[in-house]
């Protein structure tokens, strides 16, 4: 059994008053692999450009225990650059966008690195990705974060996409409240029309909603950690519940409960440090920016 996911890889470049503190390799399906792969064997199908961006993204994977295989292209790797929890691909010290547009890979590419036995990490429903979805039948894990690929979409193209196909879904409020406004649907509506085993709405300093056998549970924090970056902080938290699924023979209440407060624990590690995966690993630190 591996745990597996694919796209474009991304360095992520950490900022502080005016000063870069470090980097290290981001995008969501990817530092969920990071923070699985001290239990399980991962597998990152990916693509990223022939420059020193593309070797120090390459490295973080090595250095994390992630096995890997990459499609180098002769472009400029892709970068997010994070100031004060503010995300942007342009450079803020020389003011250009950083990283080539659109897929590398191609579903012919994919879908052949991907065992029968493998679960699958989503984070996205570009193009890329639901073709992969279409043409497997692997047990999959999704994190949706961003709600670009739901406002641009019907509910039946959302719901040929994703209903029976993941058996946990994980979503932030920002997602939930999009499908919400859209499409006048709330947790109850969303866990029956897209049938996951368990889904999961994060809402940051208030805890979280989770929907299990149609029951609607609440999870507060008390006591919210202070933040010096969020970055990576919602994947951490979701590692554990595919902890969870995969280790025990059924979800129920007390197992939730319990995994929930494992979670918090470990996005409270995380949002304490400046970096995605700094609670595994030291950010890398630039000594010369050029």
């Amino acid at each position: 059994m591996r745990i597996v996911s694919f796209g474009n890889l991304y360095l992520d470049y950490y900022i502080k008053n005016g000063e870069l503190e470090g980097v290290n390799g981001g995008k969501t399906n990817a530092n969920i692999l990071a923070n699985l792969s001290n239990r399980y064997e991962c597998f990152f199908i990916g693509s990223c450009g022939t420059d020193t961006i593309g070797d120090i993204i390459i490295k973080d994977l090595n250095d994390l225990g992630i096995k890997n295989k990459i499609k180098r292209v002769d472009k400029q790797s892709k970068a997010y650059f994070i100031d004060n929890n503010t995300y942007s691909t342009e450079c803020p010290f020389c003011n250009r966008e950083v990283g080539y547009h659109g897929e590398i890979l191609t579903e012919d590419e994919v879908i052949p690195e991907i065992l029968e036995s493998d679960y699958l990490v989503i984070d996205n429903f570009h193009v890329l990705t639901t073709k992969v979805l279409k043409n497997t039948t692997n047990k999959a894990f999704l994190d949706i974060g961003y709600d670009y690929d739901i406002r641009y979409r019907s509910l039946d193209e959302l719901t040929d996409i994703i209903a029976n196909r993941f058996e946990i879904i994980n979503m932030n409020n920002k997602v939930f409240r999009t499908f919400k406004n859209k499409f006048m649907l709330d947790e109850l509506d969303i866990y029956e029309l897209f049938k996951p085993k368990l889904l999961i709405i994060t809402k940051g300093k208030k805890g979280c909603t989770i929907v299990l056998n149609g029951e609607v549970i609440e999870k507060e924090i008390e006591n919210p950690e202070k933040e010096v970056d969020v970055s990576g902080a919602g994947d951490a938290f979701f590692s554990e519940f595919i902890v969870a699924y995969l280790e025990n023979e059924e979800l129920d209440e007390k197992l939730i409960s319990k995994t929930y407060i494992k979670a918090n624990l470990k996005s409270r590690l995380v949002v304490r440090n400046m970096g995605a995966r700094t609670h595994l690993k030291p950010l890398y630190k630039i000594k010369n920016y050029k």
